[in-house]
Order: structure tokens, then sequence, then C-alpha cells
């Protein structure tokens, strides 16, 4: 056997072991030993492996020798130890996120996705590598060529393939051949990280890396290879490395020494205006190649989740100027300060007029000045190119028009596909499919105050109209195990049923009337905005998930389901859930979140929301599958629609958070940039007053808005003009900027005044400081609708509460705040701290339900003191918002069959009627101070309790019939006769009018038919007195007079009738107790006393 060719030893660093076996069963076959026995094979294996292998080996086996131990048993023991087989959902995992990569075949792609799939254990194999191929190939072009093709297989798909993989070959060939203007090496540019702040390196080291970089394109045209994979000079596919991890990137198929993707040795400043060091980022040189201009004419505009900048070097009229190349502008840009400084001699009338609106990432306009046609040289390009000329002091940018003239291209633009996402859906269907979870942890349990004794009210009426929706709901709770039903509890809260906008209604407890008042305070603290934020590290992509129902995924003891007890016109439901409303619940919700994603890097609940963060997708998607996996094994569910997944920035807590830091969102202060001009001096002093409230924000403030100041002046005249413009866009851009709002802090109270104006509603979220002072952290304006406009004043002021507390509801949910009005009778209606009013119209009731999530004090502040609510109520956003709790547009007198009047008609009568019209215009608007005349009366006392709608006045639900309709609806009621009291209760489900009872009562009466019909009463039976058996044990007092101007008390005693009369001075209490003070004196207190006076 000497002429057996040795066999190499395994090496791990470049073999796998199911290779390395495979070799060694062609080894045997070519030396004709497949035959011989498994002591040979065991024996020439060991010869050959290597030393390590053989260690390892005696190592697996121990204490048993290895020449001892059966082969069978060696290659189990090493293959479990050198290939243990992956984890089926790991593979797959890989798979999916095997793109093809920079400059690999696709016959190497194929095969490399047939090597990551042989764990995956795929039904239909070439299913998945075609669906892979199709989503992995780099080619767009290709790849929306595949995607339309309707009966694509694997072979067609590889064909498809490799015949574009031909075809741009020869395309490459022919452009190289023919045009010498291309055929010039690919333009090496600077490349460097972005940090955030603006810093450039020392030239020296620029000048080292050019040159080191210069030699490896000059290596390239002299055609000796370079690999993509070590940097070697060898082709790709001989590359040893191709499997390899990257130690930098945690990507395959290279090495850490060529990793074009290292992250940089500095993160990014969070703090925009503060200083930063140069960042230690490792630059290199990168060829342009393959990128088209998209159409449009947006600036900066990028989904990357990390930015870079490619910077070269252009002479514009024979002037250096350093741009950068953005991608994602269509067009070449510089500000005028520096084509002014390359071009002193240019003047704007020379530049032409523009036709282009451009903006930058965030949505700001960019003032453009003109365009320009300037002689522009680099490398051998020569000529006149279009330069826009814009104002400010922005960089400038080398945009996708110029890339042709100069001769650039890009390639490596990669398009994120939702693979992953749809993967991680399917993988954990059971979290994402809809239904309400189920903690699968101990049930929640409240803890009631003993000194409190518990409180049970009774239900409230439903309408006739809604009991059937009411039935409805109920029965779907208790088919979800929300609800069960029992006989009593020993604490019953009454509901509330707010009408949906699709005519459905939602089951609401008030339980602010009940078990709130025992509930001790959770002692779970809310945590700090900013600790949270902080412990998400520096993320680079983002996800965030959305819990649904939240509470009610929580189940309850028995003792706290009783507790929360509703009671309906059905009985009573004992909740199995924890409900919406209850004090405690957002802190037993927000600790019991903590405590299931402890340990999580990168994870940050808060109550109902959490937010995921990582420095790469693959970290993302590993950190969401822990998240998942521990919903899935607590039996929590998120809802889909709500879900952001792989995101590069993603909103939270009022902050926009992304790779390069913290950032205030620009929607908290556009009520403040985008205010109107005001067109008459009332606007303008609201606005001033917003101005005077932040005046120690505001630095130079008395000089910059004089000019608006002096408008005020009762001498001067109203002419607004380019000095006051001026003043008044200086005044927004301070009122504006950074320094005006202050950072949002969890040990600070937090202050929301809102306020109403006729087409306007405005909040503001403050801060209240030791000091007493209030500071701004947040703006909120819009306009009301057509149909807003018309609500009365209370609910315009009430509107303005809701829909301020709802647009800061990450900031005040789960928090005590101050809820500050300047309109009193909101302080009966809405207070958190009062039971609901019984009366209340349906808008207002839907409201009060939504408000008693939150915690909060309502307090009245006169509307002088508060001129930064009005000013934004009055200077509004053009936007409408939808209303946050919508008002449901049910008239129940309508759902009446053969309704005997319709709202067109109420509303009709109503405008005629002198009452009620006045009455409406007072709703409308306001009430006046009062006294009022006689038949206003019975309105003034229910002033609060009234609303308009549809041109209909309304008391709570029932609508206000106005004289001319009243007979008509009394004809409509008394169908069939019934009684005054059933009567009564028909006519207070649907109408009111002031004595509507009398009227009723009176109309029965009259009615001929019920008094023919109507039964004798009967005889009251008389009450005969007992026989004391003893004198004076029960006496009997009365007052008789006056007689003669005179009045006297008698005193009978019953046994003896003895009879004492006595002079009264005066009928007054005191004087009766005197005379019998001296009675009692006299014969003894009796028994019983009889009156007929209490």
């Amino acid at each position: 056997m000497a002429s057996l060719v040795p066999l190499p030893p395994f090496a791990p660093a470049s073999e796998s072991w199911d290779s390395y076996l495979a070799r060694f069963d062609c080894y045997l076959q070519a030396n004709e030993l497949t035959e011989v026995s498994q002591e040979r094979k065991r024996g020439l294996f060991l010869s050959l492996c290597g030393p390590e292998v053989f260690e390892t080996a005696r190592a697996l086996v121990a204490p048993e020798a290895v020449q001892a131990t059966p082969w069978d048993t060696i290659q189990e023991k090493l293959r479990n130890h050198y290939a243990p087989k992956p984890s089926k959902i790991a593979a797959r995992h890989a798979f999916y996120h095997r793109n093809q990569a920079e400059g690999e075949s696709i016959n190497n792609y194929t095969t490399a996705l047939r090597q990551a799939a042989m764990h995956c254990e795929f039904r239909d194999l070439d299913d998945a590598l075609m669906d892979r191929i199709v989503c992995g190939v780099r080619d767009i072009h290709l790849q929306r060529r595949l995607l339309a093709k309707p009966d694509l297989t694997l072979q067609k798909a590889i064909e498809e393939a490799m015949a574009s993989e031909a075809a741009e070959r020869s395309a490459q060939e022919i452009r190289k051949s023919s045009s010498p203007r291309f055929a010039r090496e690919p333009v090496p540019v600077h490349h460097e990280e972005a940090s955030s702040e603006e810093a450039s390196s020392s030239e020296d080291d620029d000048m080292h890396q050019t040159k080191r970089e210069r030699r490896k394109f000059q290596q390239k045209s002299k055609g000796q290879p370079e690999c993509a994979g070590c940097g070697g000079n060898h082709s790709r596919a001989k590359c040893r490395f191709r499997d390899a991890i990257c130690r930098k990137c945690s990507r395959r198929g290279h090495i850490a020494k060529v990793c074009r993707s290292a992250p940089s040795d500095t993160p990014p400043s969070s703090t925009r205006k503060s200083k930063s060091s140069l960042q230690s980022a490792k630059e290199s040189c990168f060829a342009l190649t393959n990128c088209r201009c998209p159409s449009g004419t947006t600036i900066g505009q990028t989904d990357s989740p990390t930015r870079r900048k490619l910077n070269v070097t252009v002479l514009i009229e024979g002037a250096p100027c350093d741009m950068e190349i953005d991608t994602g502008s269509a067009l070449s840009i510089v500000s005028w300060s520096t084509i002014k400084r390359l071009v002193p001699r240019v003047s704007k009338r020379q530049l032409d007029s523009h036709r282009v609106h451009l903006r930058d990432y965030q949505g700001n306009d960019i003032p453009v000045v003109g365009v320009g046609r300037f002689r522009i040289a680099f490398k051998d390009f020569s000529g006149l190119l279009r330069l826009v000329v814009v104002e400010g002091q922005r960089p400038s940018l080398l945009g996708l028009d110029w890339f042709d003239a100069l001769g650039l291209e890009v390639t490596g633009i990669n398009c994120i596909s939702n693979a992953e996402t749809e993967g991680l859906v399917k993988d954990f269907a059971e979290v994402f499919d809809g239904t309400l979870g189920q903690y699968t942890g101990t049930p929640i349990s409240f803890s009631l105050d003993p000194q409190v004794a518990p409180i049970k009210l009774k239900p409230r009426r439903v309408p006739f109209a809604l009991k059937a929706k009411v039935d409805e709901q109920l029965d779907k709770l208790i088919a979800q195990g929300v609800l069960e039903p029992v006989d009593h509890a020993k604490w019953e809260t009454p509901i509330v049923t707010p009408v949906k906008p699709d005519g459905s209604v939602r089951i609401c407890a008030d339980y602010k009337c009940t078990i709130n008042k025992a509930l001790q305070q959770h002692a779970y603290p809310v945590p700090v905005v900013q600790h949270l934020l902080h412990s998400l590290g520096e993320g680079k992509v983002f996800a965030k998930l959305d819990l649904a129902q939240a509470y009610q995924q929580l189940p309850v003891d028995d003792a706290t389901a009783e507790a929360q007890t509703i009671v309906t016109h059905r009985g009573a439901f004992r909740c199995r859930r924890l409900q919406f409303g209850v004090s405690v619940a957002p802190g037993i919700f927000q600790s019991l979140m903590e405590r299931l994603l402890q340990g999580l890097p990168g994870v940050v609940p808060y109550f109902d929301d959490v937010l995921v963060s990582a420095d790469s997708h693959q970290q993302l998607f590993e950190r969401l599958r822990a998240v998942l996996t521990r919903f899935q094994e607590a039996g929590l569910k998120v809802k889909r629609e709500k879900c952001q997944i792989a995101v590069p920035q993603v909103e939270f807590l009022g902050y926009l958070i992304d790779a390069s830091g913290l950032h205030p969102t620009t929607s908290k202060i556009r009520a403040i940039q985008q205010a109107p001009t005001p067109k008459n001096k009332t606007e303008l002093q609201a606005f001033l007053g917003l101005l005077n409230f932040y005046n120690m924000f505001l630095p130079h403030k008395a000089t910059v808005a004089e000019p608006l100041h002096r408008l005020l002046s009762t001498k001067t005249p109203w002419a607004w003009g380019h000095r006051e413009t001026a003043a008044f866009n200086a005044v927004k851009a301070l009122l504006s900027s950074d320094s005006v709002l202050v950072q949002y802090s969890e040990s600070r109270p937090l202050v929301l005044a809102c306020d109403a104006s006729p087409f306007g509603i405005g909040a503001v979220l403050s801060h209240r400081f030791p000091d007493g002072r209030e500071a701004p952290l947040a703006y909120f304006s819009r306009t009301l609708s057509p149909t807003e406009r018309n609500y009365s004043q209370l609910d315009k002021e009430a509107l303005a509460l809701v829909a301020g507390v709802k647009r800061f509801h990450e900031y005040l949910y789960g928090r005590t705040f101050d809820l500050i009005t300047d309109h009193k009778p909101l302080l009966g209606l809405l207070a958190g701290d009062r039971p609901t009013p019984p009366v209340l119209s349906p808008r207002m009731l839907r409201w009060t339900v939504f408000l008693a999530a939150y915690h909060y004090r309502l307090i009245h502040r006169p509307g002088k003191s508060m001129g930064h609510a009005d000013a934004l109520s009055r200077c509004p956003l053009p936007a409408f918002v939808e209303d946050p709790a919508p008002a449901s547009s049910l008239l129940l007198i309508e759902d009446l069959p053969a309704a005997p009047v319709s709202a067109a008609t109420v509303a009709s009568a109503s405008a005629q009627d002198r009452t009620i019209s006045r009455v409406l215009n007072w709703v409308w608007r306001e009430w006046p101070q009062g006294p009022f005349a006689s038949e206003f009366q019975p309105f003034a006392t229910r002033q609060h309790e009234l609303s308009a709608h549809r041109g209909c006045l309304l008391w709570g639900d029932r609508v206000v019939i106005p004289q001319g309709l009243r007979q008509r609806v009394l004809e409509a009621l008394h169908v069939g006769h019934p009684g005054i009291v059933k009567m009564k209760a028909l006519a207070r489900c649907y109408v009111w009018w002031p004595n509507m009872d009398d009227a009723i009562t009176a109309w029965v009466s009259a009615c001929q038919a019920c008094q023919e019909s109507r039964p004798a009463p009967p005889a009251a039976k008389g009450h005969t007195w007992e026989t004391p058996k003893t004198p004076w044990s029960r006496v009997h007092i009365d007052l008789a007079g006056p007689f003669h101007g005179r009045t006297f008390m008698v005193v009978v005693d019953a046994y003896s009738k003895w009879l004492e009369v006595a002079l009264m001075p005066s009928t007054t209490t005191e004087a009766v107790i005197r005379v019998l003070r001296g009675l009692f004196a006299t014969h003894g207190c009796p028994d019983v006393l009889v009156s007929d006076n209490r």
C-alpha cells in the first residue's frame, strides 16, 4: 500500500466536517478500500485526520481507548462536535437572509443557497430556492422581470439570471471597446462616516489613503485579480473564506480585513449643538457604478438607517469646491455664499428664474435664488453644467443630474424586502392572530382600603333604541370570557354606553364612583422617559410593538373580579379581566411588562408599547424573536397593524429616534411655525399673549417684537406691512427654536392648558418648576370643522380638553396632571374626582368616559392668564383632525315607529319658537349672567346639560319639543291610551319640555275614553289609636288660632282626656319647646308625643 497518496488533515478554518468525511470516503474509493473492515477504516482515519482531530477523538471517547472504540461511535461523536445539527429555525433564518454578494455569479449564489438549505428541511426545496433567488438577486431589473413572470420555476429563474449576467458582461465589453470616455477607470471617491459635527481629517492621511487606493486600482487595471472575500490575488471561486463569518459585520462571505461595513469607532453625538471630536472612521475608496437618476426634486431623501457622506472635489469656474455626492438629490445645488466665494463676479440677476420647489429630508422648504450654468471641470470632463443656487448656509450637493457628464455611477443600492418581517409574523402567528390574549401568569389582585365600605349603585336606564345593541355587546364580552353573569356582588358599578360612529355601543364602567375611591395607590413608579430612551443604546434600526387591548389581556382573581363587577339592565356581570378606568391599572401593567421583558438588551416597554433597537437588521430580528417568544409564553398578543418593524426611525413618547440619536419631532412645534398672519388687532394680541407667556425663553424679544407691540396702540391704525411681516416671522423663528422647549422630565409636574375660540382649539403642555413658573413642553392647535363650529361654547371648551389630552396621550397617560380651562362650568361636568352627572348630552357623556382613563385635576384659570393656549386656538393650523371621541348622530325620537316629528321638523319649529330659539342661541354662544325671565328659568337651571344637534335643542339625549309640536307629540304618546305613569315613562325616553309631566297628567285626565274605563279609587280606611294603659303615656299636641290675634297650644292626654292650653307668644320651635318643657316638668315626660308637624 505504499502507493497510497496521503490525505491532507482536517482544517476546521477552511473546510466543513461533512466535506472532510466526504473526501475520506473518496480516498477510500480511490484506493479500493471501501470493502475493508471497520477496524481498518478506523485506523486509516485516525492516522490521516491530523493531531488536532486525533486528540479531540481521544477526549470525546474517554475513558475508553480511541483505538478500541467502534468506528461508528467515533464518527457520531466527531460529527456532533465539529458539525452539530443546527436549529431548523436558525437555518431558515440564515437562508432567508442570504442575498447575492457583490461580484458573486448566479451559479455561485445558487450553490451557496443550496448549502444554506441543507438543514432547513423545506418541503419543496425548488420553491424555496426560487423564492430566495428572486428576492436576493442584486440586479433590480432582473428582479422585476422575474416577478412579472406568472409561471416562474426554479430552472427558468436560473436561466433568466444567467442570461442577464452574460448580457451585462457583453454590454460592458462593448462599451469599453466603443467609447473611450467610459473606458477610463472608475473614479475614486473619498468616503467617510458622517459624524454629528462636520470634521475633516488631515491632508496627509487623505493623501496616503488615496495613494493606497490608487495602487489597488492600478493593480486591477493590470489584470491582477483581487478576491473580494480576503483581498488575495486569486478568483473569488477559489477563496477558502467563502463561508467565513466576518467579525465586524457578522455577515458570511468575507473576513474583517476587507469588510466595507465596519462601524465607526466613535458614536455620534446625541446633542446637535455641542461640538464633538473627529470621528475616527476608517476611510476607503469606492467606485461609483450603475445608478440611474430618479424622478422628482426632493433633496436628501433616504431610507438607509445609516448615513454616509461621499465627497469629491470639482472645479467651478476654475475654483475648487468640495461637494457631497447625494444620490437622493435629482439636482446639484450650492448655497449663494459658496458660489459668491467661488465666483465673486456673479450676481443674482445673472441667474435664471427657477421653477423647482425643493425640500430637505425633514420636509422643510429650501428657498431657491436661481439657476445658472457654470463651467465645471472634473477629471477628463470640462463643460457647462446646470447648477441650482439656494439661500442659507447649506452643504454643496452633487446630484444625479451631473453623474452622466462626470462619468459617475453607483452600485450597491439595496432594496429592503419584507420577507424577514413576513417570516417573523409567520413564525409567531399565534402572537399576531388578532384575537384577545390571556396572560398565563398570576392573576391580578387589588388591594382595597378596608375602611371604605363597598359601594353598590343602581343600574342606569338604557334607552329603548339602544337595548339591542347593548345586549349584543354584552353577549360578545361574555363569549370572550371578559364578563361573567352573577346574581349580585359587594361592589356594583353602573355602565355608560357611548355610541360609536358605526352605530354600535361601547360598554364602559364609571369606576371613579366606586372602587377607585378604595384602591390604594400602586407603589410601582412610572418609569422616567429619559432613562428609558437612554437605555436603548446606539441603535440604527428600530421596531415598535403595540399590545392589543392591553389591560384586558390580564386576568384577575375572584375578589378583584367581584370588585370590578358592573351592573346593567340585564343584571350584574363579574369582570374577569383588568378593566380600563381602574386607577391602579397603569402601574400594574407597566410593572408586569418590565418584569416580563427584563434582561433583554435594547428593549424598552412603556405600558402597551414596546420599543426595540439594534445595530443591524439581523440583531433586530433576534431581539424581536426574543420579545415575541416571551409574549408567546406569557399568552400576550400584539396588534399587527399598529406595529412598526425594521424602520430607520421611530416616534416614541414624542421623540424621534434614529441612528444619530434623539431629536424632537417637528410636529410638536408645527402649530407655532405655521401660525397664520394676524388679520386684526385681536388676533395679534392673542399671538403676543403667547409670546409674553414665554418671555424668559426668548432672547431679544422686546427688540424683535417691537413693531408688533406698536401696532397694538390705540392711536395706530391697523396697517400690516413688510416690517410687521419680518418681525412676525422672526418671532415665530424664536418661538420655534429648540431653546424654547424644555426637556421632558417625569419628576416635574405636568400642566395641560386648553382653550377654544369660535374657529379653533389649542393646547399647551408645560412643566411646572419649583419656583412656580411654567415652561412649555409641546404645542397643539387645529381648526374646527364646520360641524364643530356649531357646538355650544361648553362643548367647544370640552372638545379642547379632550383633543389636548388625546394629542398628548403619550405624556399624560398613567400620570397625575393639572388640566387647565378658562370655562368654569366644566368643573361640574368633567372633574375627575366627581361622579358623572346623570343627565349629559351623548357627546359629553362620551368625552367623560374617555377622560376617565386619566388621572387629572381640573382647574379653572381666568382667560387673561391663558394667553398661550388662547393664541394657539385663535391661530390654529388649517388642518382638521377627527374628533378623538366622536359623537353619535343618533336622535332617539327618530327611532320611534311612525315618529310624530323628524329632526328637520323640530329644527324648523325651534327656530320659530320665541323661547327655544333664544335658548339655542345661548347654547351656541354663551349663556348670559341673568337673572332670567320665568319662561327661561327651566332652561337656565339645566344650562350645563343642554346641547344642540342638527338645529335641535337637546336635554341629555332627549329632544326639547317646541310649543307648536307638543300637541302632536302628546297624541302620538297617547296612542293605545296608556295611563299617566306609562305615558310619562315613554315620554322621558325621548322628549322633554317645561312642565311636561303636568301636560301629560292633564291630557290623560281630559281623555274621555280613559276616564270612562278608569276604576273608582278605593275608600281609605280610618285609623284608630289604641287606648293607652296609664295617664300621660301618649300626649297629642297642636296649635290653634289665630283667635282674636292670638295663638294657643292645645295639649291633650289620650288616657284621661286632660286638657292643657297655653298662650303662645309665637309659633317658633323655641317657643314650643319652652312650653313643653314646663308641662313635662309638671306632669313628667310622656312615652309618645303625637303631632301633625315634623
